[in-house]
C-alpha cells in the first residue's frame, strides 16, 4: 500500500483496470493492488465468521434507521475515535456484556443485588431469576439501572427465602442483544 499526494489521484476511490485500488484512509489518499479472491473453498470457522458478519451488517441498517440509536452511536463514535459510525456499531455486534463484580447485600430492609456489568456501548438489560435449592425458580425480575451507568441492582421480593442453596441466575443483554449470563450460589 502507498501513499499517493498526486493531484490526479487526490481523492479517488476505487478500483481502477481491476489491478488497483486507490481509497481514502486517515484523510489520505491511498493505492494498493487489487485483492485477489483465493480459489479454495472456505473452511466451516470462515463461514460461520461471514455469516456473523452478515447479521453485523444488518444490525449496522437497523442502527442506521433509528435515529435515537444513531445518534447515540455516532456520539459514541466520536468519543472513542471512530472514523465512521457503522465501524462502532459492527464492533459492538461483536462483543458481549461482561460482568466485573456481582455480590448480595443483606439488611433489615431487604436483600438487594449488586452487579457492575460493562460494554462496548451500554447493556439494555439486567434480568435476574433466583433457585430454590431444588433448582425450581420462585422469583424473577429486572435490575435496575444506578446513575453511573454499569450498576445494576435487584431488591429479593422475599428475603426469607434466601437460604443456602439459593441460587441467582443474572442476564445481561446489550443493545444489539448479545446476552451473557453468570450464575452463583448464595452464601447465607
Amino acid at each position: 500500500m502507498a501513499k499517493t499526494k498526486s493531484l490526479l489521484t487526490a481523492g479517488l476511490r476505487g478500483t481502477v483496470g481491476g489491478t488497483l485500488v486507490f481509497r481514502r484512509l486517515n484523510g489520505e489518499t491511498v493505492v494498493s493492488a487489487a485483492p485477489e479472491m483465493s480459489s479454495k473453498e472456505p473452511s466451516d470457522k470462515q463461514k460461520e465468521q461471514r455469516e456473523r458478519f452478515r447479521h453485523a451488517s444488518l444490525y449496522a441498517q437497523r442502527v442506521a434507521v433509528d435515529p435515537d440509536l444513531f445518534v447515540e452511536y455516532r456520539a459514541a463514535a466520536v468519543k472513542k475515535g471512530f472514523s465512521n459510525v457503522r465501524s462502532l456499531i459492527i464492533a459492538d455486534y461483536f462483543r458481549i456484556p461482561e460482568f466485573l463484580s456481582t455480590k448480595v447485600n443483606t439488611k433489615p430492609e431487604g436483600s438487594v443485588l449488586e452487579t457492575i456489568v460493562v460494554d462496548y456501548m451500554r447493556v439494555k438489560s439486567v434480568t435476574v431469576s433466583l433457585r430454590d435449592p431444588d433448582g425450581l425458580v420462585f422469583e424473577t425480575g429486572n435490575g435496575d439501572l444506578g446513575t453511573d451507568r454499569q450498576t445494576w441492582t435487584y431488591l429479593v421480593q422475599d428475603s426469607a427465602k434466601l437460604v443456602a442453596g439459593v441460587s441467582f441466575e443474572i442476564t445481561a443483554t446489550d443493545l444489539p442483544g448479545n446476552e451473557s449470563t453468570i450464575s452463583f450460589d448464595y452464601q447465607a
